[in-house]
């Protein structure tokens, strides 16, 4: 069987519902385990589907680090003893119930076949995958540096199955160490950390099709393409799950991502059908008015950008 996994607070149900809606849809008998950080009940929308299965703290508070982690994070900022807690869930799901598994954040969704990746994870012990921001310091100085920032890749998403347990510990590990973001440190969460993964572990898979975890970052690298009626990134990759964060849904409201719009109305429905509504879930989604013609030509082609590019080839030509 499948296993996902995610972890959430109580409020934020809905969209584990949701992410669990787009996975079944490729896999009838798909299982989701969902951590609630907080030892209360969550509403019963939950116990109407027999592939998720509700998990808390209390169930893990005899399991290595999770009462440290509480001591050290939850008076300080909740979000760092939820992030903290992600190797943890991975590891105890690997040596308590599953074999393989991939963790995605409950704002992900899933709009084709996953099945690759948990191929991938007979061959490989961790399943990694890049941002994709722009790396070209002349095209998006901001992007370039926020690779080194917040790191290569996304802790959005990790695949692992049981010999990825060493480095599950290292990770827990580190993430107790610390946590939060510290620039002059190279600390940023729990991310910064999979950097190291590929160097000091064995069976680490960097994921290279740009279809997984579309985002908002990965706008300028990940081109979307209209081919044959169909969605693809640079021209060539399906998009397999998508991360409808914040900004993702600004900017495809605003229209700077437009064909991504279909893939947000479907995601606004799922949560319907639930009885959700997905405004409800995002920051200040009324304030996301769609933008002038003027402002989405700057945005799409970056005059000044272009402008300042060809200035700095001039200059190296001379």
């Amino acid at each position: 069987m499948n296993s996902f996994c995610t972890i959430i607070t109580a409020n934020y149900l809905p969209k584990a519902v949701a992410l669990y809606k787009s996975i079944v849809r490729y896999d009838a008998n798909v299982k989701l385990y969902v951590l609630v950080t907080e030892n209360k009940p969550t509403a019963p929308l939950a116990t109407s589907f027999e592939g998720i299965e509700i998990m808390y703290v209390s169930d893990l508070e005899r399991y290595p680090l999770v009462n440290e982690l509480y001591k050290k994070y939850a008076h300080i900022d909740l979000d760092f003893f939820r992030w903290s807690l992600k190797p943890v869930l991975i590891n105890y799901l690997l040596e308590k119930k599953v074999t393989k598994i991939l963790y995605v954040d409950c704002d992900m969704f899933f709009v084709n076949d996953y099945q690759f990746l948990f191929d991938d994870l007979d061959q490989s012990s961790v399943l990694l995958t890049p941002h994709w921001k722009n790396s070209d310091p002349l095209e998006n100085s901001e992007s370039f540096f926020e690779l080194f920032r917040s790191g290569i890749f996304t802790a959005g998403f990790i695949g692992a199955n049981r010999q990825a347990i060493p480095a599950l510990q290292w990770w827990a590990n580190a993430c107790h160490f610390m946590m939060g973001e510290h620039p002059s440190l190279s600390i940023h969460d729990d991310q910064r950390y999979l950097d190291i993964f590929p160097v000091y572990f064995e069976g680490i898979k960097i994921i290279r099709h740009q279809g997984c975890t579309v985002g908002a970052w990965s706008y300028e690298h990940c081109k979307r393409t209209l081919v044959n009626n169909e969605v693809l990134i640079n021209n060539k990759y399906p998009i397999i799950f998508i991360h409808f964060d914040n900004m993702l849904v600004s900017q495809i409201l605003k229209g700077y991502d437009p064909l991504l719009l279909p893939y947000l109305n479907d995601y606004q429905k799922v949560f319907s059908e639930s009885g959700s509504d997905l405004a409800d879930f995002l920051d200040n989604i009324q304030t996301y008015a769609k933008a002038s013609m003027i402002k989405k030509f700057k945005w799409k082609f970056r005059i000044r950008t272009r402008i300042k590019r060809f200035f700095y080839y001039l200059a190296r030509s001379i």
